[in-house]
């Protein structure tokens, strides 16, 4: 795969790179052109245990956030505030939900562009299985509008008001991953001490890692994680 394998990214040498099939042990993506970004594992790998150190339960979600391919590349796609304004607006849906339990957000995030105009992002998300155990139906109301209580309803909404679409334009910008072999949807319970779930989970959210089409050296980040 590789004749030469660098120990840190060229354009930006604070990036260290791991070719290895596992980290820590546990299964990674393997990316047939590039390899991953170690900073980005351990980011990952310390989000998730985290998450089940604060909570016995935890609902992980894989999802893509993307623009619409007819909007005009422009300031918007520039930086990421439009994702930070999607997760302000998530917080916003989540309090409204009123869910006896606190949803206890936490997230990894990664900004990629390939031949597009525009980017697209990638999402790990990381709830309180407490206060949320399902995503609930993806399609649209009758009208169009993403109505429902719902917490696909709510990223929807979220992704919506970051990008300031009108309901009915949103089908298709917000998915939710799905495994290559099986098209199984990425969403998955971790509970505490599951060791193969927790693989399994780490696994599918290192493809969040992978240093291809990561805008580095362009002065835009290219990932994070809530803190």
């Amino acid at each position: 795969m590789y004749t030469h394998q660098p120990k840190r990214h060229p354009l930006n040498p604070k990036l260290r790179l791991h070719y290895e099939h596992t980290f820590h042990g546990a299964p990674v993506f393997q990316h047939p052109a590039a390899p991953l970004v170690t900073n980005y594992l351990e980011t990952t790998w310390r989000v998730l245990h985290d998450a089940l150190d604060a909570r016995l339960r935890t609902l992980a979600i894989r999802l893509d956030l993307r623009f619409p391919q007819r909007m005009p590349a422009g300031p918007m796609h520039a930086d990421n505030a439009c994702l930070s304004r999607f997760f302000t607006a998530l917080q916003r849906e989540l309090k409204a939900a009123h869910t006896r339990y606190q949803p206890d957000l936490r997230y990894v995030w990664c900004r990629e562009q390939n031949n597009s105009d525009k980017p697209h992002y990638h999402l790990l998300l990381l709830l309180n299985y407490d206060a949320f155990r399902l995503l609930g139906h993806f399609a649209p109301c009758a009208d169009g509008q993403y109505h429902q209580p719902n917490l696909y309803h709510r990223c929807v909404r979220s992704w919506q008001d970051a990008i300031g679409m009108h309901g009915q334009s949103m089908q298709g910008l917000v998915n939710v991953a799905q495994d290559q072999l099986t098209r199984a949807y990425g969403v998955h319970r971790l509970d505490r001490g599951d060791i193969e779930a927790f693989r399994t989970v780490f696994c599918i959210s290192s493809y969040l890692c992978k240093l291809y089409s990561k805008p580095v050296g362009t002065g835009v980040r290219g990932f994070g994680s809530s803190q």
